[in-house]
């Protein structure tokens, strides 16, 4: 009867783990899609020295839409309010791209770019979410 105990005690862990293996992957791509795109972003501003023109509308749009849609994934995985910085720094850029703001929509760029680093290295799988 105890090798039954120790069998579910070891399916209990193996499940665990996976869990802890599955967020990780999901918040990751999430985190460098969106730190992707603002490279790709950031590049198209630089190639043509503005942020009011379609091209560039066409990219923070499908930076929001990859986001919110990330986003809704990962508030199952992680704390929300550790990743909405990142969804007020997109509205921003909307606003500075109706106002044809180049340094503040590269500073905004920078800024995700910075959380999602930052973001990578502190939320992956360990063992505080195991237990």
């Amino acid at each position: 009867m105890k090798i039954f105990h120790y069998l579910n005690f070891a399916i209990i862990i193996l499940f665990l783990i996976a869990i802890c293996i599955l967020e990780e992957v999901m918040v990751s791509s999430s985190l460098r899609q969106t730190q992707k795109d603002c490279f790709m972003i950031d590049a198209s501003v630089e190639r043509l020295e503005s942020v009011k023109n379609m091209e560039v509308a066409l990219m923070v749009d499908n930076l929001e839409y990859d986001w919110k849609k990330n986003e809704s994934n990962m508030c199952y995985l992680v704390n929300h309010k550790s990743i909405q910085e990142i969804g007020q720094e997109i509205a921003k850029l909307k606003l500075y791209i109706a106002s044809d703001d180049v340094d503040n929509f590269k500073v905004s760029i920078e800024v995700i770019k910075f959380y999602c680093h930052s973001y990578l290295h502190f939320m992956g799988a360990n063992i505080h979410n195991v237990l």
